[in-house]
């Protein structure tokens, strides 16, 4: 076995936001036998520094995220082999729309996004819930999208109980799933709460990163969710396909996901072959999950 690896930087376009940091591998199974992945840690979440990770596969001691990482490698692999794509003989799953910035919602948006062929929106909120809260209110007034809305765990127990109580029924049946309400203690009402970061004991949704963890250990919820951490183009193929191939397993399971990609980062040569025309994602042309020529013209390093 070889390995190589390119770390990569992924600009947001607002410069308040983040620059991510990661590293594509490229592996030699065997003799001529590549397969390529992603590997993406959030420290912010309580994950390695990347470095950990590569030090894991110089090693061969992988972190759980290094192992995520090659066992997508490995399916890369398997289909560069037989010179097909992935994603080829799969129903890929729609996605919702993306909005960081409620603030920056406008009716106008929302109707060229339903023109799309979206039919969920999902909202980060948290930071100002009562001008947040009038802002939602507004928007699931005035359009008939279904609603998700992520706290990131923001929101003190006691704040989000009171949030929820004070809402409108119309409201609430509006809002498909709100993504981990709090950070800490546990929920006593009944709700459509999804565990993402955080763990609800009574929540009737699972959201899945698989760059994280394994799909078939989620089966047991009602609902499952594919999403992805804003990875590199590439992770987020691997997310597309692990969602794909969970729903053709489990066919009545099947939802709108959170796999489309988003504006978030500056385009780059992969972004721009990862297309998604409205809710529904175009992998990028290739063998395996895709990206052929943009591997090809990266610089890699070697790892070992």
């Amino acid at each position: 076995m070889k390995i190589w690896t390119h770390r990569y930087r992924l600009e947001p376009r607002e410069p308040k936001n983040k620059a991510r940091e990661g590293a594509l591998v490229k592996c030699e199974w065997f003799a001529g036998q590549m397969g390529y992945s992603d590997l993406h840690p959030w420290p912010e979440f309580g994950e390695p520094e990347l470095a950990v990770h590569l030090r894991s596969l110089k090693e061969l001691q992988f972190t759980p995220l290094a192992d995520a990482s090659m066992e997508f490698n490995y399916q890369d692999r398997e289909y560069r082999l037989k010179k097909r794509s992935a994603f080829l003989g799969l129903i890929l799953p729609r996605s919702h729309r993306l909005v960081f910035d409620i603030e920056q919602l406008t009716p106008e948006k929302l109707g060229l996004w339903k023109e799309q062929g979206f039919s969920h929106i999902k909202v980060k909120m948290g930071r100002n819930l009562k001008a947040e809260t009038d802002i939602l209110v507004g928007m699931i007034y005035s359009t008939k999208l279904m609603w998700r809305v992520d706290f990131n765990g923001r929101v003190p127990i006691q704040d989000f109980t009171q949030w929820w109580a004070g809402l409108d029924a119309a409201v609430k049946t509006r809002i498909d799933f709100i993504e981990d309400p709090v950070g800490s203690g546990e929920l006593k009402v009944a709700g459509p709460w999804a565990n993402d970061w955080t763990k609800q004991a009574r929540a009737q949704v699972r959201i899945v990163k698989p760059a994280r963890e394994r799909s078939e250990d989620v089966a047991k919820f009602d609902r499952v969710i594919f999403t992805h951490g804003l990875d590199h183009p590439l992770g987020q193929a691997t997310s597309l396909w692990a969602a794909a191939k969970f729903y053709s397993q489990h066919p009545r399971k099947m939802e709108v996901c959170g796999l489309a990609a988003t504006d978030f980062f500056l385009p780059n040569a992969f972004s721009q072959v990862w297309n998604c025309e409205g809710p529904r994602m175009k992998p990028a042309e290739g063998t395996g999950f895709g990206f052929d020529e943009q591997l090809a013209a990266v610089a890699w390093e070697p790892l070992f």
